[in-house]
């Protein structure tokens, strides 16, 4: 089986062990009473391999065929009593017999796995369908299956039999009703649900890492070569340079070791292991981190809360807080030395804020502060626009390192045991860091550990999702094949609570996981809802990239709606890398001409969202909307930069917000209480030393000018003493 098939498996073990057991079933069925020796699946799928481990058994059993077959370099004849003998071969016909059989079963295997490698790659396609199809059927019954969160035991909240008969009635066909602008406080998302939820986010390290998804695409990598490829600088970096690095290394002890994963926390504190980063050869090696993690206590998540929700009572906040913290645990990323920091951060804000200079801000991580996280994020986006993507990785790998070395030993992206509130600023760094690492895998082509990576910075805030991960998490997961994922979430809570949770996307992508499997009546079910809950985004999409029918959409104007059309345009905008197949797009068309054709003849009525008005006055008090439009929809438009998405965007937004790169659209105080609160760049910043370097650096612009001016006062000297002496 070929490397393609064995990433199909990656993210399915279930599956995996349901084909195992439904193989074994029915071959102790048919056979009760022929044993069979255990047979390992994965030993079969490199039998083109042989190791040098087992010539001898090869040798053996090639031994055992030249016997019994009367091979001519071993002779039979009959001995004194009439037995017949036979006479073994020496040990060099043994080597050359050895040699000739393995050569042979080497080129007989190559040829066999050439013919053949096409053909087991569909037939495994078509059994791993052939099950997803019936975990669908299985499960098509329920929507919303409540086993785990059923079981989940909640002094406070739990579920009687006619709530669960309530969430299970959510069909594929109805309309979400909740709004997210008329409940900052996420009511009908109940703690107790992120038990059920749990199962969708990461709780495996290894599969952030991109070496096993290469590994598993290409199995001839041997571990050497990927010894060596971490055994590389990240960044392009002189050979002077790197022996400075290594003789600085024997000063601090336990920088990396044998696999890259071991850094100090200060001198004469234990051993840290990081999770998801491993340590590069450029790295300057430092005895502490720069970053330490948080743990924020009732008072913080309370005057957290309060931003939140500025018109609740605040002993009602403190309850819920109460309930909410006893299931989760929230942290916040904050600087380990306060003056290196403020230093820092001061020198960074000069050099991309009020004096843009790409050469002092580049000085900046190369000489002063290497660990830096906002200047590492702006470098290697300065890097990207400059076409130099090679040190782009290595630049965003360094960032994560920082967040990596501060990083819980206890913790794991699994949605409640670390949950960072974006109201500060280097958590916020961190959903930064991963979300451009996201983008980078991507363009290695890393897709299936892009996909865990978005399932990480989803779970860091699964409620209020600030960089909007449901607008483009689903992209990934379908070039991953990882339709079951999708289908399953599709029935969970954390997509049909509210209607801006369940987003254009997604909603198509589960459409398209359905064809993949080749259900088309549960794609055209899905379809349906899709139209329910989006219909002047599907209108716009159906006349704009399916070429439909202009009639049918007569009456459904969507100019108005500026988060409709932004949601449609980021959607539209990598419509033709998911629909490529011509038989799921015409699928789309025929099936969504169907359905605009009941909606105008009355047969499918849909409720049309034309108070744009209305509800941009409606979100006033929501932290979370700015204009009518999702505030996570508008962060991951300005961080995709598609030119069609960010155009758009209303102009209001780039003229009344903040939007640096470094921060995009930071949270903004709901209340007078809540300015100190949030954090910004300008929190780490004294106005003192922000004037005391502002003024040392005009003052060296001063002298640059001086010098450039008497440098063209001597060039013109110069010249007319030249044309003097000509005259």
């Amino acid at each position: 089986m070929s490397s393609r098939a064995l990433r199909k498996l990656q993210n399915d073990d279930e599956l995996l062990e349901s084909i195992l057991r439904s193989n074994n079933s029915s071959a102790s069925t048919s056979k009760k009473s022929t044993p069979k020796p255990h047979v390992n699946i994965f030993a079969l799928m490199n039998d083109n391999e042989d190791d040098d481990e087992g010539s001898d058994n090869t040798s053996d059993i090639a031994e055992k065929e030249q016997i019994d077959n009367g091979v001519s370099e071993t002779e039979a004849h009959e001995g004194e009593d009439g037995d017949k003998m036979v006479k073994l071969p020496t040990k060099s016909q043994k080597k050359k017999n050895k040699k000739k059989n393995k050569t042979s079963k080497k080129t007989t295997n190559i040829d066999t796995v050439t013919a053949n490698e096409d053909e087991n790659d569909e037939e495994f396609d078509k059994l791993l369908q052939q099950f997803q199809r019936e975990n669908i059927r299985k499960n098509t019954a329920n929507d919303f299956e409540l086993g785990n969160v059923g079981a989940y035991d909640d002094e406070d909240e739990f579920f009687t039999a006619s709530e669960s008969e309530d969430i299970a009635t959510v069909t594929l066909t109805e309309r979400i009703e909740n709004d997210l602008r008329k409940d900052n406080a996420f009511s009908r998302f109940p703690v107790s649900y992120f038990k059920y939820a749990k199962k969708f986010f990461n709780d495996d390290f290894k599969k952030l890492d991109p070496h096993s998804e290469f590994k598993l695409l290409f199995d001839d990598i041997s571990a050497e070569a990927l010894e060596d490829i971490d055994e590389m600088s990240s960044t392009s970096i002189s050979p002077q340079q790197l022996k400075q690095i290594q003789r600085m290394k024997r000063l601090v002890r336990n920088w990396g070791g044998k696999d890259h994963k071991s850094v100090p926390n200060g001198p004469g504190s234990s051993l840290h292991r990081l999770q998801f980063t491993k340590v590069r050869n450029d790295w300057i090696p430092t005895q502490r981190g720069e970053l330490t993690m948080k743990s924020l206590n009732l008072e913080e998540l309370v005057d957290w809360q309060l931003w939140q929700r500025p018109i609740d009572w605040k002993d009602v906040i403190e309850e819920d807080v109460k309930r909410w913290k006893s299931k989760i645990t929230f942290f916040k990323f904050e600087p380990l030395n306060d003056d290196i920091n403020r230093k820092a951060i001061t020198e960074f804000y000069l050099s991309v804020v009020l004096h843009p200079d790409h050469e002092a801000l580049i000085n900046l991580i190369a000489s002063k502060y290497p660990y830096h996280v906002p200047g590492l994020l702006q470098v290697a986006l300065i890097t990207i626009r400059q076409g130099d993507k090679s040190n782009t990785n290595g630049l965003l790998q360094r960032a994560l390192f920082v967040f990596d070395r501060a990083l819980r030993s206890s913790i794991n992206f699994d949605g409640t045991s670390c949950q960072l509130p974006y109201i500060y600023f280097y958590n916020r760094q961190f959903y930064l860091a991963i979300f451009r690492y996201i983008l980078a895998l991507a363009q290695r082509g890393a897709v299936a550990t892009a996909s865990e990576w978005c399932k990480v910075l989803w779970s860091l805030s699964p409620l209020e999702d600030p960089l909007g991960c449901r607008y483009f998490m689903d992209h990934y997961l379908l070039l991953n094949n990882d339709y079951q994922y999708l289908i399953e979430l599709s029935k969970s809570p954390l997509m049909n609570t509210y209607k801006q949770w369940n987003t254009l996307g997604f909603s198509l992508g589960v459409v398209l996981s359905y064809l993949h499997l080749n259900e088309k009546d549960l794609a055209r079910k899905e379809l349906i809802k899709c139209f329910k809950n989006h219909p002047l985004k599907l209108a716009q999409l159906f006349q704009e990239k399916l070429l439909g029918d202009p009639s049918l959409i007569a009456n459904m104007d969507i100019s108005e709606q500026k988060a409709d059309i932004l949601e449609s345009k980021a959607y539209m905008a990598r419509f033709p890398i998911l629909w490529k197949n011509a038989e799921d797009v015409s699928f789309l068309h025929s099936e969504l001409t169907k359905i605009l054709h009941d909606h105008k003849t009355g047969n499918l009525t849909v409720e049309l969202d034309n108070n744009a008005e209305e509800d941009e006055t409606e979100d006033i008090t929501s932290p979370f909307f700015i204009e009518g439009i999702p505030i996570n929809l508008l962060r991951f438009a300005i961080l995709s930069e598609e030119s069609s998405v960010m155009a758009a965007i209303p102009p209001s937004i780039w003229s009344d917000y903040e939007v640096f790169e470094f921060d995009v659209l930071p949270p903004t105080p709901t209340t007078k209480e809540s300015i100190d609160v949030l954090e910004t760049v300008k929190s780490y910043i004294h106005e003192k030393d922000l004037v005391t370097s502002q003024a040392a650096l005009m003052q060296d612009e001063d002298i640059l000018n001086q010098i450039r001016q008497l440098s063209l006062q001597q060039y013109i000297q110069e010249n007319e003493t030249e044309n003097n002496q000509g005259a």
